[in-house]
């Protein structure tokens, strides 16, 4: 029996050591966990409102230091469902006639804000194409940017992350 008992607790010690780290710290974020999160739809730290409504989804606590693995991450187009937005945006988040996020996109948005020291670099956490004609830069016409652009433009950020 001593040796039973011996075994269950052995099994169960590393049964939990070899558990995958899927905990995440808004505070202190790990990236990759971050983006799985993302992925598979269970990012859920969500500010609450005074009765524990959930409101919208928090902003991590990035830093410079994360720049490298969110570009690299970034050049994931996957659609998404979940997204985090600006809490005092008052517009539609996704461009219109577009009814998912696009990762990587997101992923750069995230990367501008900590370049420019904001929490959020605009409004809507999606790319515009500024060649567009004026009128046609924020109507479904242009459904935001492809994921070629956003490969590009991820190489670009690469790039100038890897000149610094």
């Amino acid at each position: 029996m001593k040796y039973l008992k011996i075994i269950t607790v052995s099994i169960l010690i590393l049964s939990l050591l070899s558990c995958e780290k899927n905990v995440f710290d808004i505070e202190n974020p790990d990236v990759e966990i971050f983006v799985r999160k993302l992925k598979n739809g269970t990012y859920n730290e969500y500010e609450k409102s005074e009765t524990g409504e959930n409101l919208w989804l928090k902003m991590p606590e990035f830093e410079k230091k994360h720049i490298s693995k969110l570009i690299e991450l970034a050049a994931d187009t996957t659609h998404i469902r979940k997204f985090l937005i600006n809490p005092v945006s008052s517009i539609c988040p996704t461009p219109l006639g577009r009814d998912y996020f696009v990762l990587g996109e997101g992923l750069l948005w995230i990367v501008e804000g900590i370049i420019t020291g904001k929490q959020y670099p605009s409004l809507s956490p999606y790319l515009i194409n500024m060649s567009l004609p004026e009128k046609d830069k924020y109507t479904g016409i242009s459904k935001g940017i492809s994921a070629e652009e956003i490969l590009q433009i991820q190489r670009i950020y690469k790039d100038m992350v890897g000149n610094k």
